[in-house]
């Protein structure tokens, strides 16, 4: 299992270089996030500390999985991504708890009402 980079670019504001890499594995399961993580490591001499792997992609019937991988340049780098991107994720979990709120409580009103008006009618 060699890595094979496809793609490489270098974000200098989020001080990472952004990866997209190939790996093959022989009729096995997709690799896992640590071992893909060791290899990554080990075949472009970085410190597994600052690798993030984003995504693991495999196409249906190959024995390849396509990588999405970022490599900071130092750990507040990472650090700073990583915080940005769970605030990210966790304002918009909000924004959908709020929203569905509402919507529990409209029907938990309309729901007493239906049964106020059945008791009514016996």
């Amino acid at each position: 299992m060699s890595p094979k980079i496809i793609s490489e670019k270098k974000s200098e504001l989020m001080k990472r270089k952004e990866l997209l890499l190939e790996i093959p594995h022989q009729k096995g399961p997709t690799p896992k996030t640590s071992d893909v993580l060791k290899e990554v490591a080990q075949t472009l001499k970085a410190d597994e500390k600052l690798i993030s792997i984003k995504k693991i992609e495999e196409r249906f019937g190959s024995n390849t999985a396509q990588v999405k991988a970022f490599i900071y340049d130092n750990s507040e780098a990472k650090d700073f991504a990583e915080k940005l991107n769970k605030k990210k994720s966790a304002s918009t979990e909000e924004a959908k708890a709020t929203e569905a709120k509402p919507a529990e409580e409209q029907k938990a009103a309309t729901g007493a009402e239906t049964k106020t008006e059945e008791k009514k009618a016996k």
